[in-house]
């Protein structure tokens, strides 16, 4: 197992929908049970938070 840590650049693909969604960011914050990713388009901040025990999320990759 990969140990991901913080301002590595990652993506993930996960499960919405039953369809497959990809988003690819930098991880800003590692909790517990949660992490953040940060993606920046065009000047705008996007924030997602994701559950590491979250059966719905299919890969972590390292870029």
């Amino acid at each position: 197992m990969k140990h991901f840590k913080k301002f590595d650049n990652i993506s993930i693909s996960y499960l919405v929908n039953n369809k497959i969604s990809i988003f690819f960011g930098k991880i800003i914050k590692i909790k517990q049970f949660t992490f953040n990713i940060e993606k920046k388009v065009q000047g705008i901040k996007i924030i997602k938070i994701f559950f590491i025990k979250n059966p719905n999320l299919i890969s972590l990759k390292n870029i």
